[in-house]
């Protein structure tokens, strides 16, 4: 792809924290308007104001630094309260009111019903989180962009991760909440052991059959002891939230925690390490969005991290923050290039640009919209006052991702 003046003042500016300006300050001139739907109360405001977070630095930082096109950004937020219905009743106003570019939705149920009526509305969707894997498959529409690894990705990312770094670990259970993003991480994170171990670790390796829980279970003493009683030497960990929280404290008092040599996390992010503390597994491995300690980060990475503190004082922050801060600077540059809104026109950009974000440099995959860039993985240890962030590792996405197949499910 041949770089214009255009996309090399996106990359310069990127640099800094901000994406590409084509004139002075902005300051009287019409705002350019980007939707977000987020879901800012319910069940999952948590992710939902996180994710705000990111997207409010991210205007801040381009409307200082002089805007998009010498026009400031306006986010026009709306709260989908975790509610599908919600979610495209929101998508609807927005695109009648003129704001066609939308950062969201946040959750897979959320994505999988906005995704079916984006065309018509003629309005561009970005999630910054959904991993959903179908959504760049059998779902999938041109009005479509993933910010964010896919499930596929996540789940490999973590198996060569454990061929690469424990080699003698050979024999693998599973413990998983009975959904279907469960039974599919667990066959693709295995499917990744029995690629990567051969090839890394020079070992063949062993998969016990899966250990299940209904979403929701507050006694895992049955699964415990199922695992207690295995050979299993590491485990895959695919509960969330509350579930993964009781899980893994069940598991500390009974020992299991103590027996595994690692747990490979693929649900967690950073909660489970801070929320357990000294009460982890001894290797606790987790696949992240983003991670704000990256050792290499580079400056958007940096200037980011420092507003967070400075707006909240939190020094471990969420790893929802980095994409969602990525979409807006995704959008900005793609409007710089396509020198307007019009969906057509952002399509044909984000299909083209190399954006630098806080994770470091993504592109969207023409053919489907995922995004390819390095996938996150931490390393963490118990301490005895807390948990220590021990090792991070990034794997090349475009080593790892799938073949893209639009309009057809993944194939193991």
């Amino acid at each position: 792809m041949q770089v214009n003046r255009r996309q090399a003042l996106i990359g310069a500016a990127a640099a800094v924290g901000v994406t590409a300006l084509a004139g002075g300050r902005a300051r009287a001139a019409e705002p350019i308007r980007i939707g977000a739907i987020l879901p800012l109360s319910g069940t999952a405001e948590l992710v939902g104001n996180k994710q705000k977070l990111g997207i409010e630095i991210a205007r801040d930082q381009i409307n200082a630094a002089g805007g998009v096109l010498g026009r400031p950004l306006e986010i026009v937020f709306r709260d989908d309260k975790g509610d599908p219905n919600v979610t495209v009743a929101a998508a609807r106003e927005l695109t009648s009111s003129g704001v066609n570019l939308i950062i969201g939705a946040s959750l897979s149920a959320l994505n999988i019903a906005l995704i079916g009526v984006i065309q018509s509305l003629n309005g561009v969707m970005m999630t910054p989180s959904s991993p959903l894997d179908p959504l760049t498959h059998e779902l999938f529409n041109r009005n479509f962009f993933r910010l964010a690894d896919n499930n596929f990705m996540r789940c490999r990312g973590l198996a060569r991760v454990m061929a690469e770094r424990f080699p003698d670990v050979t024999v693998w259970g599973g413990l998983i909440s009975d959904f279907s993003v469960g039974h599919d991480s667990w066959k693709e994170f295995t499917a990744g052991l029995r690629e990567f171990y051969p090839r890394y670790a020079k070992r063949d390796v062993t998969i016990l059959d899966v250990t299940t829980a209904k979403f929701g279970t507050t006694d895992y003493k049955t699964q415990i002891f199922r695992v207690l009683q295995s050979p299993a030497q590491g485990v895959l960990n695919v509960t969330i939230g509350a579930d993964m929280i009781t899980l893994w404290k069940q598991a500390k008092t009974l020992g299991l925690s103590d027996k595994l040599q690692v747990v490979a996390d693929a649900g967690g992010e950073l909660d489970l390490p801070v929320i357990l503390g000294k009460d982890m597994p001894k290797q606790l491995w987790s696949n992240l969005h983003w991670f704000f300690g990256n050792p290499n980060g580079n400056a958007v990475n940096k200037a980011l991290v420092a507003e967070i503190e400075k707006r909240t004082g939190d020094k471990n922050p969420s790893s929802l923050i980095g994409p969602a801060h990525g979409a807006v600077l995704a959008y900005a540059a793609a409007i710089t290039l396509a020198n307007g809104t019009a969906t057509p026109a952002i399509i044909e950009a984000l299909e083209k640009v190399k954006v630098e974000t806080a994770k470091g440099t993504i592109i969207f995959r023409p053919e489907d919209h995922q995004q390819i860039g390095p996938v996150n993985i931490l390393g963490s240890v118990p301490t005895p006052t807390g948990h220590q962030f021990k090792d991070y590792v990034e794997v090349p996405g475009a080593e790892i991702v799938e073949p893209a197949t639009p309009g057809v499910p993944i194939k193991l």
